[in-house]
């Protein structure tokens, strides 16, 4: 995935927004709307716009959008952008990384400028406070990107990406730089910007009934007013319960992980709490995460559940089964994304492991009773079209089959690095992947790790959901990177167990940093590499983009591919083991 690239603007950019950014606030202080370049509407207020007009933005400026989407009990908290494009779907995945990319880029240049001017007193831009809606979904950036999905909200932005966020009014620089992440998004989908011809500032009584209601939904959102979620119905706080226990999984890797934490929170110390969450990664940032959602309250000596947090560990006490289930039902609707041309509304396509058709028109091969119903119409249509017929006709030169598609089984078995790089959000990712693919292929899934001077057969190949989850919560990782080591264990074990088109995947953050037979660790992963090419094993090799050279190389000499990733995250990881299952299954 390519993201805007910070690095063509050197570190006067924030310096050089001066003019524009006292033209924005000056705006901005008279509770009006502005425009950033040519598709961007930026206020404190909520927006709105007439489908048949869409290049007319009204801003009604009695409407404070932090009270409208957040029920704030302040005003002038937040920033509403809304950045315009032709209708189409844009994941809002990508949005979100980008706008990840320009928080980091924006506290960088802006820590820089502090230094050279001799300024302190403000921490920079929090991508927790910024939440976003796409035609595809939405919610907070660094959540799970889990909301947002209510049929009327994501019609209501299939031709415009929303964002709020919330920041000092020093940092108001940093909305240019979110306009410049989204754009270049949309641009890089192959999406056209589309222009705001008038931004019309006026009051909601000026508006005839302004109904907001396509646009709410449950949120995952920090900026979220404390205490609100008291007058939710009992439906909405139990989809709150669900929606907030899957997203601690990304903290926490486990249902029953988050449970247990949160039954000990009102009896151990700050100090073992936080030590334990260290444990298991960013320690801070997982308990940041737990206060903003609402769900602990911190003070210098100790940690405390709230409300609403007690009401969380109670249903998750009675529920945890339940929630489970959830939890491998998100793991199964996750599906690559595949990019096509800007101009088609529909963006994603779903792919099915169990899908062994495909269509193909009368001069091929095909079975007569399997007719192709969608593909027949779509060519007759076009037929229609061409020739410039007045009335749809089916003719024979029309006809499409079905034809099936030999798909061939596979058993999978993931190498992961268990070294003490890979600990917290990499680890977790490399789990989630296990469990996705076990739950969305018919085949045997087994895990093999290596760290320290060790590899082990960590989840034999098997089909077994509870015997997979109770070997990956044993998972903890440590140590060096035995990566040949890694890679003869599992081909040791494929040789001695009864395999059937077995397909390797390598999940890796770094190089190798212990030998096994030689001083070069390297060589003897290139080595034990060049086994799997002579066996015919499937292979390919997820790892990060500093160390594209050697692991290209790596997966040239097993014969395979490699992706290289900016991060180790959840939705690239998965495309990338699918393309490489779709390749081995149809060999």
């Amino acid at each position: 995935m390519t993201v805007f690239n910070w690095d063509q603007y050197d570190i006067q950019f924030i310096a050089n927004l001066a003019l524009p950014v006292r033209n924005l606030t000056s705006v901005i202080k008279q509770d009006r709307g502005a425009r950033i370049g040519q598709s961007t509407v930026v206020s404190q207020k909520v927006h709105t716009f007439n489908p048949s007009t869409p290049q007319i933005i009204n801003v009604l400026q009695d409407v404070d959008a932090g009270q409208a989407f957040y029920q704030r009990s302040t005003r002038g908290n937040v920033y509403h952008l809304d950045i315009f494009h032709q209708r189409a779907l844009i994941d809002h995945h990508l949005i979100a990384a980008a706008i990840k990319k320009a928080v980091d880029a924006y506290n960088f240049q802006f820590s820089v400028n502090n230094l050279v001017f001799a300024e302190s007193g403000s921490q920079g831009v929090n991508a927790d406070y910024i939440d976003i809606q796409t035609g595809t979904g939405g919610g907070r950036i660094t959540g799970a990107l889990r909301h947002g999905k209510k049929l009327s909200l994501r019609r209501a932005h299939e031709n415009h990406v929303h964002v709020v966020v919330m920041i000092q009014p020093q940092h108001i620089a940093f909305l240019f730089f979110v306009v410049l992440a989204v754009e270049g998004v949309i641009l890089q989908e192959n999406i056209e910007l589309r222009r705001n011809e008038e931004i019309i500032n006026m009051t909601s009584q000026e508006q005839a009934n302004p109904d907001l209601t396509d646009y709410t939904d449950q949120t995952d959102s920090f900026m979220q007013e404390k205490g609100t979620q008291h007058g939710l119905s009992q439906e909405a706080k139990q989809h709150k319960f669900v929606n907030d226990s899957l997203e601690l999984t990304d903290d926490f890797d486990t249902i029953k992980d988050v449970q247990e934490f949160l039954n000990k929170v009102n009896t151990q110390s700050k100090n073992k709490l936080t030590q334990e969450l260290e444990d298991n990664g960013n320690g801070q940032r997982t308990m940041e995460r737990l206060v903003g959602m609402g769900i602990v309250e911190v003070n210098q000596h100790s940690v405390k559940l709230t409300p609403y947090g007690i009401e969380l560990q109670r249903y998750l006490n009675s529920n945890l089964l339940e929630i489970e289930a959830h939890l491998r039902k998100s793991f199964r609707i996750i599906r690559p994304l595949v990019k096509q041309a800007g101009n088609n509304k529909m963006m994603k396509r779903n792919y099915e492991w169990k899908s062994g058709y495909s269509s193909c028109n009368n001069h091929e091969e095909y079975e007569k009773n399997e007719l192709a119903v969608t593909e027949t119409i779509i060519a007759a249509a076009r037929r229609m079209v061409v020739e410039e017929q007045q009335e749809f006709a089916i003719g024979c030169d029309d006809l499409r089959y079905l034809r099936r598609e030999k798909v061939t089984k596979a058993e999978i078995c993931l190498i992961i690095d268990a070294s003490a790089s890979m600990a917290g959000p990499r680890i977790r990712a490399a789990k989630f992947l296990v469990r996705h693919l076990l739950l969305t292929t018919p085949d045997r899934i087994g895990v093999v790790t290596f760290q320290e001077n060790a590899a082990k057969i960590l989840v034999p190949l098997t089909r077994d959901y509870r015997e997979v989850e109770s070997c990956l919560r044993t998972l903890k990782p440590a140590g060096a990177t035995p990566l040949a080591l890694g890679l003869k264990t599992c081909l040791g074990y494929l040789e001695n167990t009864r395999t059937h088109n077995p397909l390797i995947i390598l999940i890796t953050d770094g190089i190798p940093t212990m030998a096994e037979h030689s001083r070069d660790p390297v060589a003897d992963a290139f080595a034990a590499a060049q086994d799997i090419k002579r066996r015919g094993y499937g292979f390919t090799c997820i790892g990060l983009k500093p160390h594209h050279n050697y692991l290209t190389q790596l997966a040239e000499y097993a014969g395979g591919s490699a992706y290289m990733l900016e991060e180790l995250e959840k939705q690239i990881m998965a495309k990338a083991a699918w393309d490489e299952y779709r390749k081995d299954a149809h060999k």
